[in-house]
């Protein structure tokens, strides 16, 4: 499938007749990320601009997004510096919409953390933006129906896409456990399939989902142990293997809007196992079910203030691990227990702190990564007959000490153009693997020039 995901791409891309309506438009914005601490530049990609090409035809629409991403220190020139981020074709019958191509899919109900927007992969080089931009297109076939109030909607994934994270990268704030020489399971079974249906009412709409599918996130999958060196009398070797689990999501969102005020939430039942892998290993089986939601109230006043308050939660309700030990494994185990040899001493203390890794979740909201409670506030205003947007988010951590503050505005000096800047601060506690706690040093003023066209 994968070998056929360039071909099918090129032929969205063709044009399909010559009296199509054209669109074209972009936008362009350099800008920096400076320590707080030291005002070092914080070497790390980020997107320099984005091309959105559109094609018109009778019922048909090409969509495409392309990025151009670098970074300020030591820029490559390779193949991954332009990134077609969605390439589909979108065909609008009696019924509602199909689509078929690479895109960003986007559920549920609250702003930028939704634990039922499972279908596309974030991107956490941009965990701290908003919307899609954080997120990664795959190939899909969508179709959207509408029956009197409701909305019907079902995607079909045949190509799995994992999120991205920045690995060896010393400047992302946290450090993912990663081993190193660690070996990926890719999932055997790559189709995906989620359905979601709206309802809507009066005052706001209320929706149902489910999807079927691999997580984003990797997981332990065990450990490949060659017996051999202790045999000779050297330390054994370990070799980590790391899997994408098979997960379902079930989700409940909804949005009412009573008066001046906007009331968002979303709630999401995850069950998930580990994939049977037929290798020859000792093997993490994980089965597990985990919940996670959000809250959200918004009050919009007359003079342009906007205030929000969202509460976001995960919590694991049930896990079953165990390790399923091979062979070497056991005869290491054996010859530990039975040999008294003091060169052995290495093997023992290795041995005994073999054990089955924590269970993460591996969907749902990136916030669940650094946090599983937190209440975030925000508030936004215009000003200067709407030249100047200013807008600040403070997030708490609920378990544990944890604060973030984020104070950002936007001068538009002319149609188009705008200077942006946005202060993030972190304080974190002094608890072990406390995540705010490695945010710290990632406290930065970001400084750019936007242009739309």
């Amino acid at each position: 499938m994968k070998k056929l995901t360039p071909l099918i791409i090129f032929l969205l891309l063709v044009p399909l007749t010559i009296s199509a309506q054209f669109n074209f438009s972009g936008d362009f914005f350099p800008s920096g990320m400076l320590r707080l601490s030291d005002a070092s530049l914080i070497d790390l990609p980020f997107r320099l601009g984005n091309i959105s090409v559109d094609y018109a035809f009778g019922d048909f629409e090409l969509k495409t997004v392309t990025a151009l991403e670098t970074r300020w220190v030591e820029p490559e020139v390779d193949a991954d510096v332009l990134q077609l981020r969605e390439a589909y074709l979108m065909w609008y019958p009696s019924f509602g919409e199909v689509k078929l191509g690479k895109m960003i899919h986007a559920w549920g109900a609250a702003d930028a953390n939704n634990p039922t927007d499972n279908l596309s992969p974030y991107d956490y080089y941009y965990m701290f933006l908003a919307g899609t931009d954080r997120k990664s297109g795959s190939m899909s076939f969508a179709v959207n129906t509408y029956l009197s109030h409701f909305q019907i909607e079902l995607v079909v994934i045949p190509e799995f896409v994992a999120n991205r994270f920045p690995l060896n990268e010393p400047d992302f704030p946290i450090i993912l456990p990663v081993p190193e020489g660690a070996q990926y399971f890719e999932p055997e079974n790559e189709v995906e399939i989620g359905g979601r249906v709206q309802y809507a009412m009066g005052i706001g709409d209320l929706s149902a989902s489910y999807f079927k599918g691999n997580d984003r996130s990797f997981s332990p999958a065990g450990l490949e142990i060659e017996s051999l060196p202790p045999m000779l009398g050297s330390t054994p070797e370990f070799t980590s293997h790391l899997t994408y689990r098979k997960t379902d999501a079930i989700g409940m969102d909804a949005v009412l809007f009573p008066g001046n005020w906007t009331l968002r939430g979303e709630f999401a039942y995850f069950r998930t196992k580990t994939p049977d892998i037929d290798y020859m290993m000792s093997k993490f089986v994980y089965d597990a079910e985990y919940l996670q939601s959000v809250v959200q109230v918004e009050y919009t006043f007359a003079n342009t203030v906007q205030l929000m308050g969202q509460l976001i939660t995960n919590s694991t309700q049930k896990v079953e691990s165990s390790m399923e030990k091979d062979g070497n494994l056991q005869t290491l185990e054996v010859m530990a227990q039975t040999n008294p040899d003091p060169s052995l001493d290495p093997l023992r203390a290795q041995l005994s702190m073999l054990g089955i890794p924590e269970f993460s979740a591996g969907m749902g909201t990136p916030f669940a990564m650094i946090a599983d409670q937190v209440v975030v506030l925000s508030s936004m205003v215009t000003l200067l007959d709407n030249a100047l947007d200013l807008n600040g988010m403070f997030m708490i951590n609920l378990e544990e000490t944890g604060y973030m503050v984020n104070i950002g505005s936007t001068y538009s000096i002319l149609e188009g153009l705008s200077l942006d800047a946005t202060l993030a601060y972190f304080l974190g506690g002094d608890e072990q693997d406390n995540s705010f706690k490695q945010l710290e040093d990632f406290s930065n003023l970001n400084l750019g020039l936007s242009y739309s066209f």
